[in-house]
């Protein structure tokens, strides 16, 4: 059994003036988000194999805070095709991922990443991952490669 998590990057301050995007910090309520998706992690009571990210600061601050308050003790992967990431390239990156890899977490931003959770779910109802937001899936194929092709055999929106 494979799992996958899907966590969107906490709330992040607007832009400010010459500051770009992909420099945006969390917010207090952000900190707050990322300390409660850990939470939420934690619940499920699963063992992280491997960590993706995007590098943009609002996601590598969301996956800093989780991964200090639940103590992973693994590298994290920060991939610049995860930024602002379509479906497909979210589906390329989490091909490559070892085989003996169980669970993943993956962190990026909308709309990519809850189109992702939508393609994956089967008929799932719609999701849509709000600042924060956890999706848990499941899959009975041993094997990362054929994401996609199929579909997951259960989807749960955690928080």
């Amino acid at each position: 059994m494979k799992h996958l998590l899907l966590l969107r990057h906490a709330e992040a301050e607007q832009s400010p003036p010459g500051l770009g995007d992909f420099d945006r910090m969390l917010t207090e309520r952000g900190h707050a988000q990322a300390q409660q998706a850990a939470t939420s992690i934690a619940a499920t009571a699963l063992s992280i194999d491997i960590v993706l990210a995007s590098p943009a600061r609002r996601a590598r601050d969301t996956i800093s805070i989780v991964a200090e308050t639940l103590g992973l003790p693994i590298s994290i992967d920060f991939d610049p095709h995860l930024y602002l990431g379509s479906p497909d390239a979210l589906l390329q990156a989490l091909r490559l991922i070892r085989p003996d890899a169980h669970t993943v977490l993956l962190v990026g931003h909308n709309p990519g990443i809850s189109e992702l959770a939508q393609q994956l779910g089967a008929s799932a109802p719609a999701i849509t991952l709000r600042t924060g937001g956890l999706c848990h899936l499941t899959f009975a194929h041993g094997d990362w490669s054929a994401l996609g092709t199929v579909k997951s055999s259960t989807i749960a929106l955690v928080r």
